[in-house]
Order: C-alpha cells, then structure tokens, then sequence
C-alpha cells in the first residue's frame, strides 16, 4: 500500500511537469542564451567568413537567431575575439572572467561500494601531474578541459578515524563515518554565479559566488556533516574555468568531506540541449575527469571509459557522450547508501547498473537505513528521455528484483528545475534554486537542504536563505536570512541551527 501510494504521487508529479513543459514553463526561454548563442554564432561567423545571422543559423534553429540582432558593420573579427565581440554588443557580460589561481584542487570521493566500505579516490585536478604514492593513475585530461591534469587513486581509511594526508604540500584530513553510523550531509543542484555562459538571474541580488562558499565551509569546518553532493548543471560552465574558480575558494575541510555529482543537461550541452549544440560542448568529458569520481567505469588502469570520441563525425555528434558508466555510482558513508547517474543516458542502457548497484544495497542492508537517489531530471525533455527522470527511474527501480529488499529505504533528490521543493511527503526532493531564475511559483528562492539520518530517523532540513520577488505570486515575501544562518552555523554548527530551518521529512528509518 505504502508503495502504491507513492507511485501515484510519483506519477502526479510526473503529469504535472510534462503539462507545464507543453504550456511553455519549461521552454526555452532565449534571453538566458544570449551571450552562448552570440559567441558560438561570431565564432562561426568568423570561421565561415560569413555574416552572422547566416553563420547562427548553420548552428542553431532560426527562432533562435532571430532573437539575436548584430548588424554587419557591428562585428570586428580580425581585432576582438567573438567573447570580445559579443560584450562590445552587449549580449555578454563584461568583467564575468572568473579568477583562476591554477593551484592543487583536491577532490576526495567514496570508492564505489563493491570496493570495500574503507576505500576512497583521492584525487588532485591541476595544470600538471602530481608525484604522490597516492595516485596510480596520472593524466592530462583527454578529449576536453584539456588545460588540466588529474592524478587519482584509490586508498584506504580507517572509519570512525580521521586519516591524513599531505598532497603537494597540502595536508588533507578525511574523516568516513563508521559504517552504519548517523550522518548529514548537504546536497545542491544547479549552482550559478556567473552569467559567462547562461544568465545567472540571482548572482549578484544573492552574491551567490562569496555566499555559496562561505555558507557551505562554514557548515563543512565541523565534524557533525560527512558529505556533500551537487546534482548537475554545475556553473553552467563550457568550458572549465568556472568550475575551476568556484573550487578555488573551498576551504581544505570542505574538500576533505566526501563529494559526490551527477550530471545535468548543461554539463552536456552548455546551451541546455542536444538541439542546441555546440562543437565546443563538453559533452559530459570536462566534469566526469573534474569531479573524479570512483565510478562503474573505473579499471585498475583508468577512472575513466573514453572510448567514445565526442569529436567523431557524425549527423549526431551532440550525442557523442561518454558512457553511463562514467557517471554511475553507488556507495555508502555511515547509515546512507547513494545512487547517482545521468538522465541523458537511456534508462534501458543502464538497468544492468542498477541492478548491481541494488543488489550491493541489498547485501548491505543490514548497515543502510536509507538508499537516495541522485539525478538531475525532474522530467523529460533537454537530452532526457522518457524513461530517465529521476521521479521514473524510482519507480522503474520497484521493478526490478534486485531492488525489493531495500524499496523501503528508497528516496530522491533532483534539480532541473530552479525550485527548492518538497516533490512526494517525505520521499522525493527538488533542491535547484541555487542561483537560477524560475517563472513559475517556487522561483526566487534560494536555500540548503541537509539530510540528517542520525536518531533513528531521515529528515530533511531546509534553509531558507533568500527569496527574490515571485511576479507569479504577489503574496512572497522577499526576506534575506544569510547573516544570521551563517553565523549561528559558525558557532554551533549546522545541527544546532536547526530550529533557522523548515522541516521538510521526518520519518522513521526502516
């Protein structure tokens, strides 16, 4: 009964977002493209020796570049660069290039749960290779972003116990839970700052670049939160360098904490979707070698599988991606297992890694209370198909065998859609308003949800830290409660802010 209940939940939601999408809630909203469609259309311009109009629509459907007026006269190809270009003509920002320091950025993710609950990769993303005993795999990266080097591998903690670790002379202390021990942990998606790419509505009315750091160490400088996660569309970046400065200003606790990310339609195609591509897309080869995660695609040899070429000719090059495995995960830190993959892979290309990814839960369940879902997609559509959302995929997951011992323990968490939002009572969360506009009824908002598994019980905690104005709802209030989260996050931690939160779930852990 419990199940079938949330099926029909599930399956609302799900009707919910497809008749928005067809009434234009989630279409394509132009203004928002404006400097990524300028430069790739200037970029074309000047490699076809052509006017841009004609060159954008060699790209991009003709609605698209209709909406983009550059007069002929107006464009200096031999002098400017097509970023250049497009801010003399106002379509991008100017003084939007973030800082890059180029130093040790150090990432620190679960091992894949097969390899042993005590296992994590350790990772350093740089402009060159690290010398470390650590690392066993030590590469510049392949195919895109290709500014960076990675040097990875796979080590051992002692859970319960903090580790260290000295990497290029930084000292890095990583701390897993014990296994089936309480944890918290904050998970994100569709994190902006900077409109470089994709118009970020709320960066500077939220001071999102200073804010999001500053907040997210604070609560990551104590040992009551274990783990952090970000579900896709991370900075809206093409090309690197946003990622790259954003992970420049996490303090040495934050990037000791064990990470984890899936990808979103942006992190594929910066412009939202396979229609919109771009040769220049990352196609999902940029964040899967960034991130560093201990994946299914992970050999002795290599984390990665590159076995697809994104810059292989083809009438479909825009579906040049990686494989699933690259982006599929499963593991454990304390009570809490994980499930994370891409939605812009076809779910029938992936039920095997579900199915494994379900039958090491199942054989661990004895030490996992509760098993969340990560994704991105909350619906079809931008490079998902139908079978792919997050919401879907929970449901086709009570399909499967392999997944019945531990159905119970099941929620999700997503993005896609800019809201912060409670999706199914206690079991499905929408956690994108992070900096992004929304026009719908949620938008505007911006806060953190932690994830607390300790006492016996999941609950979800939601932070309230700004709201914008809504012109969908005359009756939000715009408040901002930055300061006085992020100074009692200082002095108690983040466990003892609760009572500056909303309630999202409190529910028995089975």
């Amino acid at each position: 009964f419990l199940y079938a209940k949330r099926y029909i939940m599930t399956m609302l939601f799900a009707l919910i977002v497809a008749v928005s999408a067809v009434f234009g809630q989630a279409s394509f909203e132009i203004d928002n493209y404006k400097c990524s469609i300028c430069v790739a259309g200037v970029e074309k311009a000047s490699e076809l020796g052509t006017v841009f109009n004609a060159a954008c629509k060699e790209q991009f459907p003709a609605f698209v570049c209709d909406k983009i007026h550059i007069p002929d006269d107006k464009l200096d190809l031999i002098n400017k660069s097509a970023r250049e270009n497009c801010e003399f003509l106002n379509y991008c920002p100017i003084d939007e290039s973030p800082s890059i320091d180029g130093g040790i950025d150090i990432r620190v993710t679960k091992a894949l749960g097969s390899q042993g609950y005590d296992k994590v990769r350790i990772s350093v993303i740089s402009n060159h290779t690290v010398d470390s005993s650590l690392f066993t795999y030590k590469k510049q990266f392949k195919y895109r972003w290709t500014d960076k080097f990675i040097s990875s591998g796979l080590v051992s903690v002692k859970p319960g116990e903090k580790t260290s670790f000295k990497i290029a002379g930084q000292n890095i202390d990583v701390l897993v839970p014990t296994q089936g021990a309480g944890t918290r942990g904050v998970i994100l998606a569709d994190p902006c700052f900077s409109s470089q790419w994709i118009f970020c509505a709320y960066s500077k009315t939220f001071n999102m670049y200073n804010h999001s750091l500053e907040l997210l160490n604070a609560i990551n400088a104590r040992d009551d939160v274990s783990y952090w996660q970000i579900l896709g569309d991370n900075f809206y970046d093409q090309e690197g360098d946003l990622s790259e400065s954003w992970f420049a200003g996490l303090s040495a606790e934050s990037k000791g904490k064990m990470f984890s990310a899936t990808p979103g339609n942006h992190d594929f195609w910066v412009n939202s979707s396979p229609k919109l591509f771009v040769p220049k897309d990352q196609l999902g080869n940029g964040f899967m070698q960034f991130y560093a995660q201990d994946t299914l695609a992970a050999t002795e040899k290599s984390p990665f599988d590159f076995s697809v070429n994104p810059d292989k000719k083809s009438d479909s090059m825009a579906m040049n991606l990686p494989a699933a495995s690259n982006f599929f995960f499963y593991n454990q830190v304390g009570n809490t297992g994980f499930i994370g993959y891409s939605g812009a892979h076809p779910y029938n290309s992936m039920v095997s890694h579900f199915q494994e990814a379900c039958s090491w839960a199942s054989a661990n369940a004895d030490s996992i209370d509760v098993l969340l879902l990560l994704g991105h997609w909350d619906h079809e559509g931008d490079g998902c198909d139908s079978a792919s959302p997050v919401p879907t995929v929970y449901q086709e997951l009570a399909t499967l065998t392999e997944c019945q011992p531990v159905l119970s323990k099941l929620r999700y968490f997503m993005g896609h859609k800019h809201c912060n939002i409670v999706t199914e009572p206690n079991v499905g969360f929408m956690v994108g308003a992070q900096g992004m506009s929304d026009h719908t009824e949620c938008g505007g908002a911006y806060g953190i949800p932690v994830v607390d598994t300790t006492g016996g019980r999941f609950k979800v905690y939601y932070f309230p830290i700004a709201q914008a104005k809504n012109v969908n709802r005359s009756d939000v209030t715009t408040f901002d409660n930055y300061d006085a989260i992020l100074k009692c996050v200082q002095d108690n931690g983040v466990s003892g802010c609760y009572h500056l939160a909303t309630l999202w779930a409190d529910t028995p852990l089975h």
